[in-house]
């Protein structure tokens, strides 16, 4: 069986570079973001996740980052750490600016990863953000947009969660 397929002539003269150009990532100022801008930042994002993973660790949780490399419709945080009966689930951010935004979608896959677990007795949803010289976490109880400063002080403390 012989498979035939119509590409348009364009189709084929286009790099990647040019591809990336065509997308819709536009940065903060509205304009397309390069393919090494883009790389820079989800290496700044990984980067925060992996120390992240770390820091639980070493405050006594069993802890996991889940690589993602595409939005999906799974109901799947950044990173998640259980310590006993406990299971918190991490949205994180690592934002050159001075404030980091979630959204209501963001959220709402915390709760839904959450709920899958009824094992647990104690269910946390997180946001957090790594800024240059701190992180800040903030517990979050319902759905909603948030945001977070990076003057703002974190409402809930790891070596708190039992």
């Amino acid at each position: 069986m012989i498979w035939r397929f119509k590409i348009h002539w364009s189709v084929l003269l286009l790099s990647l570079r040019e591809i990336a150009a065509k997308s819709k990532q536009k940065g903060r100022r509205g304009r397309l973001l390069t393919i090494k801008e883009i790389k820079r930042i989800k290496k700044r994002g990984y980067q925060a996740e992996r120390d992240l993973v770390k820091k639980l660790r070493e405050a006594g949780f069993k802890s996991a980052r889940i690589p993602v490399s595409a939005p999906s419709g799974e109901p799947l945080p950044d990173v998640f750490a259980t310590k006993g009966k406990c299971i918190v689930a991490f949205e994180v951010k690592s934002p050159s600016a001075e404030r980091a935004y979630f959204s209501r979608d963001q959220i709402k896959k915390l709760f839904d990863f959450l709920n899958m677990f009824e094992v647990y007795t104690t269910k946390i949803a997180v946001i957090c953000a790594k800024f240059p010289y701190k992180w800040v976490f903030k517990q979050v109880d319902r759905i909603d947009d948030y945001s977070i400063h990076k003057d703002e002080k974190s409402n809930i403390r790891l070596d708190a969660i039992k």
